[in-house]
């Protein structure tokens, strides 16, 4: 998909806004255009897969989830994708990274409220065939937009013409 300025600004807005309930007339505000053509470009860009997922940016330790950890597992290449899509399945499992790396290629974010629910965690991840090199406590994470979207096409939005 060929992005114009309005599709790299409505994307970077999203990412900046970091929030689920943004709506179409607020972005539309922000960036000059009606709520309308906010709605049609977000469609499109869902169409063509550009835009996957809104996704809320929780604190598990805040919220009273006591244990965050991320599991370094390796999966065999030819077995990657179709063990992803059973390892998000998993509960207590929030998050999978495939990586192109012919080891260490699957990381697997969890949360739990105990050691026994990760120890389920880890004994349906075994059974996956999954080897699991190590496990980290998760402590924070830090997130920031791609700016090649074009927060200058943003900031050109917003001010007055």
């Amino acid at each position: 998909m060929n992005l114009d300025s309005t599709d790299r600004a409505i994307l970077q807005l999203l990412q900046e806004e970091n929030r689920n309930h943004l709506t179409h007339d607020e972005i539309g505000e922000e960036i000059g255009v009606s709520s309308s053509t906010v709605s049609n470009r977000l469609q499109e860009l869902k169409e063509q897969g550009v835009l996957q997922d809104y996704r809320p940016l929780i604190d598990y330790e805040a919220a009273g989830i006591p244990h965050h950890l991320m599991f370094i597992c390796t999966t065999p290449i030819t077995d990657r994708k179709s063990i992803c899509e059973r390892t998000i399945d998993i509960p207590g499992v929030v998050n999978v990274r495939e990586l192109l790396t012919g080891s260490r290629n699957l990381h697997v974010e969890v949360v739990a409220m105990d050691t026994s629910e990760i120890e389920t965690v880890t004994d349906e991840l075994d059974a996956l065939g999954l080897e699991i090199h190590h496990s980290e406590i998760l402590r924070s994470e830090y997130y920031q937009p791609f700016d090649q979207f074009g927060s200058d096409e943003l900031d050109s939005k917003s001010e007055p013409e």
